[in-house]
């Protein structure tokens, strides 16, 4: 036929693109043309057998080859035939009223087998059989096993059909009982491959082989590796691929690897497998993965090690675990891996490995390799919390022999209060060749010994400049330059300057164990700034698996529930972090997470679990010389301890050092006249003027929630209820600014009405509440129980939109129903 001059096909009229059509086609007893493409064990011969049926039905003549007769051809596995024959096919399918079906294995290097293909898809259709899905396996198997067992089985067969047949068979003979059905498809699917592997001829098991170490093997790496030549390659590479064995990008099926090695010896896939190796190699295009899938298999050359170990000195330190490992395995030599090993498995969090390995170093290396070693020890030491052992690990180096890791003495010593001993390093370090690696390291030693003296912005740069050197993938350390640039900036109420220090690890983090820190170190930002929500959020996005992040978290869980009023919570969250108060001690970079954990254990009567630590802290501090850039946050904490067990002499010292700190430091200002407020709210003398100058500072230095309890308790206290309010409304106000998690702002002039609106009985109960009465004691006085207390308490609190039971309590006592009041 043609069609304004150009000839037409006569393609889809004897076309079936499907097994389903081309059977229902032959029923029909329309003339067919069609090509099927399917591995071994494909369904091939299955389908081509159902069409010959059909045929013979219908009673038409079937041949395999052209005859004069005008029969129908089948024929199977064309790949074996010679091209004449398949040429005559073609040729006899060109007639408008031929049969012709033709199945054969995929054969890309083939010309008459791909001649035939695209001769006939010209006249009819060519489809391939493709893997069964996990649904059709289920549909196969008539209900006896489940879709979970059936996709083991598709994976493990490949979805060939044979297999998953053999698979089904075995399956069925389970109706005893007396084994599991996967089990026994698993076997069968074992043994089917070995069979069908023990079928095939040596050069295609050869290129499985190949494939089993290096996916979608090419026909050039082929010939080289097993010294053949390219056409016969090509064709050993065409017969593995229509084996069944590999996948759609050349990939060995998993579950025949080890079949295949059983099949052909250890011997035999070593040496092809080492032959493999020395190919890739020397062209330059081994692949990473296959490199260490061929050391963990036991090829051991120097090349090999070589390649690996060049490669894991630029990895990222996950992956340079894997590499160092693998670069082991293939013959590295220990004293050269060892410690890049050690080092990139500190970063990637798995200190047990780091300290096998530089435990030895340590007893016995070179002076440059024991400097390593007892820096990879002390980054371990820290990540532990144990700042301790860091400083002594350097006090057995020695500065002398520190080099330019002397800076990191003087972290280590600073640290754990050692001022004398960080003097001595300090002055190794400046001896230091000023290699980029060094001149980090020294401004961060730098920054910390600033920090000890002079004012910590000047502290605080010095340590962003280190950290604007640090590298993707650096040395493991005790502590990063973006942590201690965070910590100095809580310490000092800088909000910003922690969001910034956190942007900026952000954007250039490199030790994947320093990630969990980092991410807490940005939930107690937003702890400090008042958005709970999502400081806590920041806590359960983190797993963290080291003690120092696990310290951090359970005091930022502590806080986050004082914080919110939450007894319960609180109590929950100090019962997590009771076993880290009993192991943790103290070092100048977790003073914070200390400070937390203290008001807590002040606050449910646990003190004597934590005193110990207390006074290692306050010991640190003076014999660094209580620097404020360090001080002032703690003897913050200590004036809230004080405040909270109603200690007023126990508030002067921490009072005293932050009022010698603040002549230099608004925020030590700041806490040093909320200090005096506080001092006069416990003496019972609170300053309304005062408490409020003092709560509009504590919010302008970020800490809102401070200044909301300040003010709180401060009308709580206060005689007169136009005082009170006053407060009440300087406590919303300051909450109001603390984001997402704190309390809306009150709306003024409706407060009293609202506190005004309770019932008579809740009235009572707010009565006696403000005398200081239990809900047994309150309960016995109204003769109802202490259960129904608390719901008139619960309920109160959310009539007049307390924040908290402080904040209800200074509501109702402005509201005049306190002693003061009418009754």
């Amino acid at each position: 036929m043609t069609t304004a001059g150009m000839p037409v096909s006569s393609a889809g009229l004897r076309s079936a693109s499907s097994p389903q059509a081309l059977l229902a086609r032959l029923q029909a007893g329309e003339p067919t043309v069609a090509f099927v493409t399917g591995v071994s064990g494909s369904g091939k011969t299955e389908l081509l057998e159902s069409c010959r049926s059909v045929l013979n039905r219908a009673g038409t003549t079937v041949s395999s080859t052209p005859d004069k007769s005008k029969a129908a051809i089948i024929l199977d596995d064309a790949h074996s035939h010679d091209p004449e024959t398949l040429s005559r096919i073609a040729r006899y399918a060109e007639s408008p009223q031929a049969t012709v079906i033709v199945a054969s294995e995929p054969r890309f290097h083939d010309p008459a087998v791909k001649d035939l293909r695209r001769s006939i898809g010209a006249f009819g259709s060519a489809f391939t059989l493709t893997p069964l899905s996990r649904a059709e396996i289920v549909a196969r198997a008539g209900g006896i096993i489940s879709p979970v067992v059936a996709e083991s089985i598709r994976v493990e067969s490949g979805g060939i059909r044979a297999a998953v047949n053999a698979a089904l068979v075995a399956a069925r003979s389970a109706a005893d009982g007396s084994r599991e059905p996967e089990a026994l498809a698993h076997e069968a699917i074992s043994q089917w491959q070995q069979r069908r592997l023990m079928e095939l001829d040596p050069t295609t098991l050869d290129v499985l082989t190949i494939a089993g170490l290096h996916p979608t093997p090419d026909p050039n790496t082929i010939a080289e590796t097993l010294g053949i030549d390219d056409e016969s390659a090509c064709s050993a590479l065409d017969r593995a691929r229509g084996s069944g064995f590999l996948g759609a990008t050349d990939v060995l099926l998993t579950s025949a690897a080890t079949t295949l090695r059983v099949v052909r010896g250890d011997h035999v896939v070593a040496s092809i497998h080492r032959a493999l190796v020395d190919v890739l190699l020397a062209h330059g295009v081994l692949r990473e993965d296959t490199a260490i899938t061929a050391a963990h298999s036991g090829i051991t050359t120097p090349a090999l090690a070589q390649m690996l170990s060049d490669a894991a000195a630029l990895a990222p330190a996950p992956r340079a675990v894997t590499l160092w490992t693998a670069a082991l395995a293939a013959g590295a030599d220990p004293g050269v891996a060892h410690l890049p090993l050690a080092d990139a498995a500190v970063q990637a969090g798995d200190l047990d490995a780091a300290t096998a390995l530089v435990d030895t170093v340590l007893a016995d290396g070179s002076p440059a390799a024991r400097r390593d070693a007892v820096r990879i020890a002390a980054s371990v030491a820290a990540r532990r919390g144990s700042y301790s052992r860091c400083a002594a690990l350097y006090r057995w180096l020695g500065p002398e022999h520190a080099g330019g890791d002397a800076p990191l003495g003087v972290l280590a010593l600073i640290a754990t209060g050692d001022r004398a001993g960080a003097e001595e390093f300090t002055a190794a370090a400046a001896g230091a060749p000023p290699t980029t690696e060094n001149s980090r390291a020294l401004l961060l030693s730098t920054g910390l010994v600033t920090s000890l003296t002079t004012s910590r912005a000047a502290a605080i740069g010095s340590v962003l400049r280190s950290a604007s050197l640090s590298r993707p993938h650096d040395r493991a350390e005790p502590e990063s330059a973006t942590a201690i640039a965070a910590l100095l900036a809580l310490h000092g109420g800088d909000l910003v300057g922690a969001r910034s220090a956190h942007t900026r690890s952000a954007l250039a983090r490199s030790a994947t164990s320093t990630v969990t820190r980092e991410k807490l170190l940005f939930g107690w930002t937003l702890m400090l700034g008042g958005d709970l929500d999502a400081a806590a959020e920041a806590v359960r996005s983190c797993e963290p698996k080291q003690f120092r992040d696990l310290v951090v978290a359970r005091a930022l869980a502590v806080a986050i529930a004082r914080r919110r009023g939450d007894a319960g919570g609180l109590l929950n969250a100090w019962r997590d972090a009771a076993p880290v108060v009993a192991e943790m001690e103290v070092d100048l970079f977790n003073l914070l997470p200390v400070g937390e954990l203290w008001l807590t254990a002040v606050r449910l009567g646990e003190t004597a679990r934590l005193t110990h630590l207390v006074d290692d802290a306050d010991r640190l501090l003076g014999e660094l010389g209580s620097p404020p850039a360090w001080a002032t946050s703690w003897s913050w904490y200590g004036v809230q301890a004080a405040i909270l067990s109603d200690d007023p002499a126990a508030l002067v010292p921490y009072a005293r050092m932050l009022g010698q700190a603040a002549g230099d430091d608004a925020f030590a200002a700041a806490l040093a006249d909320a200090g005096r407020a506080w001092l006069r709210v416990m003496q019972g003398n609170p300053d309304v003027a005062e408490v409020e100058s003092a709560a509009r500072k504590l919010e302008t230095a970020g800490l809102s929630w401070d200044a909301a309890r300040l003010a709180g308790e401060a009308a709580l206290r206060v005689e007169d209820t136009q005082s009170a309010t006053t407060l009440l409304q300087v406590a919303r106000l300051v909450s109001g600014s603390s984001g997402p998690g704190a309390p809306a702002p009150a709306s003024g002039p409706t407060d009293q009405t609202t506190v005004s609106q309770l019932s008579e009985r809740e009235a009572e109960v707010a009565r006696h509440l403000l005398l200081g009465h239990t809900y047994r004691e309150i309960g016995a006085a109204l003769y109802i129980s202490a259960k129904t207390v608390e719901h008139h308490v619960a309920r109160i609190r959310r009539r007049i939109g307390a924040g908290s039971r402080s904040e209800m309590l200074s509501m109702l006592r402005a509201a005049g129903y306190g002693p003061a009041g009418p009754e």
